[in-house]
């Protein structure tokens, strides 16, 4: 067999386009151009990734910020294929981007400071672009990630790396006291349930012979209560359906759970065995210490509750010597800071005061930071001095000559800039009159306006603005006049304007859930004025998410303070409604959502 031989003039040859070759990411200039960046899409990829962003900014400190989100978008957000990539190669941070940076925090005060790395970083070598880009944000045009929410995010991480990697029971104890009666119990964790999709990846990685089918039928029994559903497996002898072990999932979540609570009934879940052995063998060796020092008559008798078998070191002395258990005093001082009292006196009426220093090794520290800061205020109030100013948004004090019209916050956890003419975030070099506000714009200060309204309440006689946090409903205002928490009517110094135990009519209750007198209320108040907008001007609802803007739901209480509740008219009487407009409200978020029936 000959082989043919062709001969191809040039005029046939085919001009193939030359492929552009796959970007390295090694450089700066080519992390700018990943083609997600483009409109902003480095902001959307920042806030997707934030959370295991931080985590990896941990061990890689100097790490050029925009080349890190690029692996975990490459990557799919899986933390530990990034960390085996970052291991071979990773780019540092430039010079110029960090000095760009440095000019940036001293112009955008607020911001998160990863934030402002990854801008530094974008607009490395467009100058004209960040101009404009600043231009944007200084004139309240742009919305950009707050420092407030970066100190945040950092303080949940530690959390969650104390709930999971990082466990110790010491340590989780005192975040959740009491977590055998709170995550047994089938009524008391309800805002836990939202994480089904992750309730039913985990059981199916404890329970792999369990067919899937059957744990979300359980799941669902349970209204989505993990642990109850986690309960049942383990105790089920026909459990293991499945004849062969379940293969892990191929699509596996990377998503990072940052819930706190679910993550604490997961680490409860996962503990289980040596909290409950734990939290025994402190009972035992208490009940030996009660013995020990009954038997050489060292017990002591608390002056408000009258416990008389308690150790030395669970109690507390006023100057005066009274005797008060730590429980006692924790739970009348939650009562008079709530009451808005910066008094704390001795509950035995001697006219001494806790000490500062005793009450920070018993109280929490965020209500323990709380009252540093009302009783700093009250001092720097009460000197009058001359031109003080405050922070709009929080309890920060500045002394400002006239000239200056801006008030800087310093305070670390909010850094916000106040306008001292409208009192509103600082819009310079604008004037006040000068900040044209969109209908959508209009609508959305209006909802928050109404549900600022509800939350905050106000001193009939001098006019004092305050929210209570603890304590019962009877507020006595530090200008002496007293006034009904939920009515918001002046009352007598008595008790006869409350109910407890049983609701009674034209009463108050004495102690609430404050996720109902405040969250509860303030959604209520929302949805209100949402739903008279869908029926006159829906157009004005197109961008506004109510879910974004609502109060987040706090853990219910199970304490025993809280009275008898008529949840529809005590909303109402909170927002100033009619109870009927309330009970149409089927979306509020307290309410149980409706049972399905079973299908046939």
């Amino acid at each position: 067999m000959t082989t043919a031989k062709m001969e191809i003039e040039s005029s046939d040859l085919i001009d193939v386009p030359d492929v552009p070759p796959v970007p390295d990411y090694k450089s700066l200039n080519s992390c700018i151009n990943y083609p997600k960046f483009l409109d902003f899409g480095w902001e959307v990829l920042y806030k997707k990734y934030t959370y295991n962003f931080l985590r990896l900014l941990e061990d890689y400190p100097d790490i050029c910020r925009i080349f890190l989100i690029i692996k975990l978008d490459l990557f799919q957000n899986n933390l530990n294929n990034v960390k085996a990539e970052l291991n071979k190669f990773k780019l540092n941070q430039s010079d110029a981007a960090t000095q760009l940076t440095k000019n940036l925090v001293g112009i955008i005060q607020d911001a998160d400071p990863i934030f402002l790395d990854i801008v530094g970083e974008i607009y490395v070598f467009n100058h004209e672009h960040l101009y404009e880009y600043i231009e944007k944000i200084t004139s309240k045009k742009k919305c950009y990630p707050k420092f407030k929410e970066h100190t945040d995010r950092v303080k949940n991480i530690k959390i969650i790396k104390s709930l999971t990697t990082d466990f110790k029971i010491e340590d989780f104890l005192r975040m959740c006291p009491n977590p055998v009666d709170y995550f047994e119990s089938s009524t008391q964790n309800t805002e836990l349930r939202r994480w089904y999709n992750e309730s039913v990846t985990y059981l199916s990685t404890k329970f792999p012979y369990v067919a899937l089918s059957k744990i979300r039928t359980l799941l669902y029994s349970f209204r989505n209560n993990l642990t109850s559903t986690y309960n049942a497996l383990a105790n089920d002898p026909k459990t293991n359906t499945l004849k062969r072990k379940r293969k892990p999932s191929s699509e596996v979540l990377h998503e990072v759970v940052d819930d706190i609570e679910y993550l604490k009934e997961v680490a409860y879940l996962e503990h289980k065995d040596e909290i409950i052995n734990y939290i025994e063998n402190q009972k035992t060796v208490y009940k030996l210490k009660v013995e020990e020092a009954k038997s050489v008559g060292q017990l002591c008798t608390c002056e408000c509750c009258y416990n008389d078998e308690l150790l030395v070191s669970e109690i507390r002395l006023c100057p005066s010597r009274h005797l008060f258990c730590l429980s006692c005093i924790k739970k009348g001082i939650e009562v008079a800071v709530g009451g808005n009292q910066l008094r704390l006196k001795c509950f035995a009426n001697c006219d001494e005061e806790f000490n500062l220093v005793m009450l920070k090794d018993i109280l929490d520290e965020k209500l323990y930071q709380r009252i540093v800061r009302l009783k700093q205020a009250q001092e720097i109030k009460e000197a009058e001095i001359e031109g003080l100013d405050t922070c709009a948004f929080c309890d920060y004090s500045v002394i400002l000559s006239p000239s200056h019209k801006i008030v800087s916050c310093l305070n670390p956890e909010c850094k916000k800039e106040t306008c001292r003419e409208c009192r509103e975030e600082s819009h310079f070099p604008y004037k006040c009159d000068q900040i044209e506000k969109s209908a959508e714009v209009k609508v959305r200060t209006m909802i928050e306006n109404k549900m600022t309204e509800v939350l905050i309440r106000t001193c009939s006689f001098c006019n004092r603005k305050f929210v209570k946090e603890d304590g019962c409903n009877k507020m006595t205002c530090s200008c002496g006049k007293i006034m009904c928490y939920i009515c918001r009517k002046p009352i007598p110094p008595t008790y006869e304007h409350f109910y407890h135990d049983k609701v009674q009519e034209n009463k108050c209750p004495l102690y609430t859930d404050e996720n109902i007198v405040h969250a509860t209320a303030v959604e209520a108040a929302a949805r209100l004025i949402i739903n008279e907008l869908k029926e006159k001007q829906p157009e004005l609802l197109r961008h506004i998410d109510i879910d974004k803007i609502l109060p987040v739901m706090k853990k219910t209480s199970s304490s025993k303070y809280i009275s008898a509740l008529n949840v529809n008219r005590l909303v109402a009487t909170v927002i100033g409604q009619n109870e009927d407009d309330v009970k149409k409200l089927t979306d509020l978020r307290f309410r149980e959502p409706p049972q399905k029936k079973a299908r046939r």
